[in-house]
């Protein structure tokens, strides 16, 4: 049984992606250093002040310029109950009037596919509400999931191009890797 919750057999995808002891502090941490990399590459590509090593980066709450908005798990109010109304990033384009979604996740390397499709699905009500509310001429969701051992989908870079993310996708994937690593580490030694 795993040594922490005691209520799974403790397998390596079970500590990595499963244990209810580690959801809300290791999986969220190692979540949030994916979430920040592509911050720092959205901070870099629209004049932000960012540091000059993306895995030293730290990310703000809100960022505004002339071009962009961005936002950093931010909880969008509306006039309607809305279940999905923070995600990882939403990065506001003023003079296009456009908007992008963007989540992030990294669950476990068999469950990819799935994750990304979810995240699509679970922000419709959101990307119809900030359309309506903020009068915007296009917004989309954009998924970007990355196994816990680094397995990406096909769409992955189509994905990372389509918010301007210049981040190497092996960068991405040592970053969670790394989370990953930190997290067996200290579970083991326990």
């Amino acid at each position: 049984m795993c040594r922490l919750c005691r209520s799974h057999n403790e397998t390596t995808d079970h500590i990595l992606n499963g244990c209810p002891k580690l959801s809300q502090t290791d999986y969220k941490a190692r979540h949030d250093k994916v979430s920040a990399a592509v911050h720092w590459s959205l901070c870099k590509e629209y004049g932000f002040d960012h540091s000059s090593k993306w895995y030293e980066h730290r990310a703000e709450k809100v960022l505004e310029n002339d071009i962009v908005k961005l936002l950093w798990d931010f909880h969008v109010q509306s006039d309607h109950v809305i279940e999905h109304c923070r995600p990882d990033l939403l990065l506001v384009k003023k003079k296009t009037k456009e908007a992008v979604i963007i989540d992030i996740a990294v669950p476990g390397d068999v469950r990819i596919t799935e994750k990304e499709q979810d995240k699509i699905l679970k922000y419709q009500d959101l990307k119809r509400e900030i359309k309506t509310v903020w009068q915007l001429r296009k917004v989309s969701v954009v998924p970007i999931v990355i196994g816990a051992l680094g397995t990406i989908t096909s769409n992955f870079r189509r994905y990372l191009d389509s918010v301007s993310c210049k981040l190497r996708v092996s960068n991405l994937q040592k970053t969670a890797l790394l989370g990953s690593a930190h997290i067996l580490r200290k579970v083991l030694e326990i």
